[in-house]
């Protein structure tokens, strides 16, 4: 049981630090090439909404993801 708690937070973490890495290179990668990810408040909320929804579907992803990974390693 212990072992499942632990791989599914940890695979919550991972997914997370993904795409938290993911986000940041992009951004890089636009700066770089010169585009603007917003020109007013309204655009710069949107974009932290949008991530943070990603944030929430990766983390239940990776979570889902470790779960089963600690349900097929075998018993403790």
């Amino acid at each position: 049981m212990m072992r499942k708690i632990s791989f599914t937070l940890l695979g919550a973490i991972v997914g997370c630090l993904l795409l938290f890495g993911a986000v940041y290179l992009s951004g890089v990668v636009m700066q770089e090439m010169g585009m603007r990810l917003y020109d007013s408040e309204a655009d710069q909320q949107r974009n932290f909404n949008i991530v943070m929804s990603a944030a929430a579907a990766f983390s239940v992803f990776g979570g889902w993801l470790g779960y089963r990974t600690a349900s097929r390693v075998g018993p403790p």
